[in-house]
């Protein structure tokens, strides 16, 4: 909040404060930081819109995802938390506006964490300002700071602009722009039971869980396309989710703005606008067609998954792929691209598994993972596309180390 800023939510706002809400909020979804999210659009346009009137009843989370998310009226909040994860999103959106600093400064809006009220702070008039002669000390003193922090700029500039390491030189292109990086996680598609098919399974198996839904009922069941309810949009498999805080935690270490991205909030305009990560690869249908051109891509052959180098046609598969999913060892392909059709530097970190993917996160977070990759390559191969196919060993569910199977760099 500005000092000596009034929040205005608990009194009416005049005519020109409802005028100067209304620029700052349409100069806000215009920002690169909403312009490209109709959701998050529709989002904060409603809940400003209903605070700015005094419309508190209608800013709960039911009424919000039916006006704004088309959501039934009889919705379970509950197994639904489209409202909760988009006031997250909104929050982060708000934060990284205000950081950049482009907004007019006359109003800032903010949404509390644990709230869906929009606050209004109204930027203070300024304090006159006397004219204060200024003594020679104080102008030596004002000099020597001024020099000092060109100094420390000059310092931080080079090591930001120079990278030395083989992380940083991996990550330049991603560093080096002022747009923000675009992390997007894939999504599995989960199923449920149908409610009948549920109750009926629990009558047989008092220990289950009401909120769980089994997925394996015995090879006497018999299901139907009716009894299997698919889910999506709503689950983060974890090997994506560890994958995505690793990166984000290694930007937000080195001050570079994170945009998390989820389901249909990713567009192809988005791609171009700014670099990205991809992640994950037969939950992402992105990875599968930015990088369906390359020399290691995924395939999927009637009902095998496997990665493919389409110039000697040689496969890796998991033969002992377990039907929950479990593997004893996992494959995965890191790849970076310079020339992508997104025009913007593309990375992407995807395994065949979950198990996979966290290992291709931890790779592009690890300097030494990343030098036994890449310590035989071309002196140039920072300015190159580059894809690496990893091995990994999985241990009581946890990747090991993974190893480099082979680099290719172009």
């Amino acid at each position: 909040m500005r000092p000596n800023a009034p929040e205005t939510n608990d009194i009416l706002l005049s005519d020109e404060q409802r005028a100067a809400v209304r620029a700052a909020l349409e100069q806000l979804l215009s920002s690169p930081a909403f312009r490209n999210s109709k959701q998050s659009q529709r989002f904060l346009r409603y809940v400003v819109d209903h605070s700015m009137h005094g419309k508190d009843d209608q800013l709960k989370e039911r009424n919000i995802g039916i006006e704004v998310f088309e959501r039934a009226p009889d919705y379970d909040t509950g197994e639904d938390p489209i409202v909760r994860v988009r006031a997250t999103e909104i929050r982060k959106r708000l934060a990284q506006y205000y950081q950049e600093g482009t907004d007019s400064g006359a109003v800032r809006i903010d949404l509390r964490s644990g709230s869906y009220r929009a606050e209004f702070h109204f930027a203070a008039p300024p304090a006159e300002i006397l004219p204060v002669k200024a003594s020679r000390f104080r102008t030596m003193a004002l000099g020597f700071a001024v020099l000092l922090c060109l100094i420390v700029g000059g310092i931080w500039a080079t090591r930001m602009l120079r990278p030395t390491g083989v992380l940083e030189q991996f990550w330049a292109p991603v560093m080096t722009t002022t747009k923000p990086v675009l992390i997007y996680c894939g999504q599995p598609v989960v199923y449920f039971l149908s409610k009948d098919v549920h109750e009926a399974y629990k009558a047989t198996n008092p220990d289950h869980q009401r909120g769980s839904s089994p997925v394996l009922l015995g090879p006497e069941a018999v299901l139907h396309g009716r009894d299997i309810i698919p889910v999506t949009e709503q689950f983060v498999g974890i090997g994506n989710a560890h994958a995505a805080v690793l990166l984000s935690t290694m930007f937000a270490g080195r001050g570079k703005t994170v945009e998390l991205r989820y389901a249909n909030d990713l567009s192809f305009s988005d791609l171009r606008s700014s670099p990205a990560v991809l992640i994950g690869a037969f939950s992402n249908l992105w990875t599968l067609e930015m990088t369906g051109k390359l020399r290691f891509i995924f395939e999927q052959d009637q009902g095998q998954r496997r990665i493919l180098d389409t110039t000697n046609k040689q496969s890796w598969s998991l033969k002992n792929l377990a039907p929950d999913g479990k593997t004893p060892e996992d494959y995965a392909i890191v790849s970076r691209l310079f020339d992508s059709a997104t025009g913007q530097t593309l990375v992407s970190a995807a395994g065949i598994t979950q198990y996979g993917t966290r290992a291709a996160g931890e790779f592009l977070t690890d300097s030494g993972r990343m030098n036994q990759a890449l310590e035989k390559s071309p002196a140039d191969w920072p300015k190159k596309n580059i894809q690496v196919l990893l091995h990994t060993t999985i241990y009581k569910g946890t990747p090991a180390r993974p190893t480099v199977v082979a680099t290719h760099v172009w």
